[in-house]
């Protein structure tokens, strides 16, 4: 930015990122990279898409919007209803995004309805102003209005590269050589906000992954069905809110 937007080198440089890979096709249908050498594909199966590298001036309050419409990738759950409530829903799990930056830290209640589920959304410890301005390194899809979020139609965008984010990705790889979990992996920027639920809170993942999820730090989830009987290789898995 400073060499080549100086005009914003005293903005925070922020970045997103969506799983593009979240089960729609079954459990086969996600990433996982086995531990070992990593190879050109790794890249390729964490990004799917040949999508180029943009950047986007946004405003605190654009940050909340953009969030909230991510948050749209859960349904609303009902505290008081004893019944099994799905956490997931139907929204594309490639418009999901999060900040990947520990200094953007929110929570998501999906007690709430679609638009005010974001909560205690903070920048390095204090809550957001809405009129901050940030970068945010996005794609070409996101910043030019895919995924129809509030504000981000192409106005917005201050840089648009000619590299594929895939490319950028694999060299970055190729440059850090090692690739740990816990160096690069174990960031959190949100997590929903503690509720406690009168019914079983479930949701479809790949089978017999518990252990998996366990080791990344993912506590309160539980197998339900180790086969959810789609005939998909899915399992059913249930989250505790309250933890």
């Amino acid at each position: 930015m400073a060499a080549n937007l100086p005009q914003y080198a005293s903005l925070p440089v922020l970045s997103v990122s969506a799983p593009f890979k979240s089960g729609f096709a079954g459990g086969s249908d996600y990433t996982d990279v086995a531990q070992g050498s990593l190879a050109i594909n790794n890249a390729a199966d964490l990004y799917l898409y040949p999508n180029t590298v943009h950047a986007v001036k946004v405003t605190g309050a654009d940050i909340k919007n953009w969030l909230e419409t991510a948050a749209r990738r859960f349904n609303r759950i009902d505290p008081t209803q004893t019944a099994q409530q799905e956490l997931v829903g139907g929204f594309p799990g490639y418009n999901f995004d999060v900040f990947s930056s520990p200094d953007i830290k929110y929570e998501i209640d999906v007690t709430q309805p679609t638009g005010s589920r974001i909560v205690n959304l903070s920048y390095k410890g204090a809550a957001i102003d809405p009129a901050r301005e940030f970068i945010v390194a996005t794609n070409n899809y996101r910043a030019s209005g895919g995924g129809s979020f509030p504000g981000l139609d192409g106005s917005k965008t201050i840089y648009a590269s000619p590299d594929a984010n895939r490319d950028v990705l694999i060299q970055y790889i190729k440059t850090l050589k090692n690739v740990t979990r816990a160096a690069n992996g174990s960031d959190r920027s949100w997590s929903f906000r503690k509720v406690a639920t009168a019914g079983p809170v479930v949701f479809h993942s790949a089978q017999g992954k518990l252990a998996l999820a366990q080791a990344a730090g993912i506590g309160g989830v539980s197998v339900v069905q180790a086969d959810d009987g789609s005939g998909k290789s899915l399992a059913l898995y249930a989250i505790d809110l309250s933890r």
